[in-house]
């Protein structure tokens, strides 16, 4: 992938975003709103919670951050949620219908779900880990790790046996040479983060529709790319072994 390929996922998300708007606002709404609700609580209270704290025995202050932890928690897992459907609605599997009920998609199979988890646990311990080298070793492997989620839910609807840990080689695997593309493509995106934090999250209302859907669109086009090849080197390996055969035997 070039520069010119991130210029067309972009244009295209963008595009899709702004055709279909309302469906998308709807789709990303509730994650967003329980994620603003989780910033408020932290932010704007947390001076009155530390004295508090500093008045009782520290229940008060542990008991309120694990409150906002909870709806950035269920945030996140309905955040995931619009980021499957984004793909699918890329790959056209899936109608533009039923919006909020499609932001729950992570919890369509039980499977999912305890995918997902995993996933988080190992890919949190490995980047921390990475991170005690130095900073941007944590942050090569997090983009290294970032599709294992995607891999590991189509892996698991072809009926294949996967584990988390395998999702998130084959998602190490899938992003050679892809993690400054992706990196670069996150940057550009910088401006328009600034503009949800200055208009206090209202903008974030089509920028993170338009930033998640622009990746979803990312990981569709490796796995097209990765299909694509395969044919390639299936056909090599079946030159190599007929090599030595007879021309009638590999004309048929």
């Amino acid at each position: 992938m070039d520069s010119q390929d991130r210029v067309n996922l972009k244009m295209g998300a963008k595009r899709q975003v702004l055709d279909h708007y309302k469906f998308y606002v709807l789709l990303s709404i509730l994650w967003l709103a329980l994620w603003w609700i989780g910033d408020t609580m932290y932010t704007r209270d947390i001076n009155l919670i530390t004295r508090i704290n500093e008045a009782s025995s520290g229940w008060s202050f542990n008991s309120f951050f694990s409150f906002a932890g909870i709806f950035f928690i269920v945030a996140s897992m309905l955040h995931v949620g619009t980021q499957l459907t984004m793909i699918d609605l890329d790959r056209a599997t899936a109608e533009m219908d039923n919006p909020i009920q499609r932001s729950f998609a992570l919890f369509d199979k039980g499977q999912y779900f305890l995918g997902w988890m995993f996933i988080c646990i190992f890919i949190g311990i490995f980047t921390f880990l990475w991170s005690l080298l130095l900073f941007f070793p944590g942050i090569i492997k997090a983009y290294s790790y970032s599709q294992a989620f995607y891999i590991y839910r189509d892996a698991y609807d072809r009926g294949e046996n996967i584990t988390a840990l395998e999702a998130i080689t084959r998602s190490r695997e899938m992003m050679n040479g892809y993690k400054s593309f992706l990196f670069i493509m996150d940057l550009s995106f910088i401006l328009w983060f600034i503009l949800g934090g200055i208009t206090f999250g209202l903008a974030f209302l089509f920028v993170m529709p338009y930033y998640d859907l622009a990746r979803a669109k990312f990981y569709n086009q490796l796995v097209w790319r990765q299909t694509e090849n395969r044919p390639h080197v299936m056909d090599d390996a079946d030159a190599s072994d007929d090599e030595g055969s007879d021309e009638s035997d590999s004309e048929l």
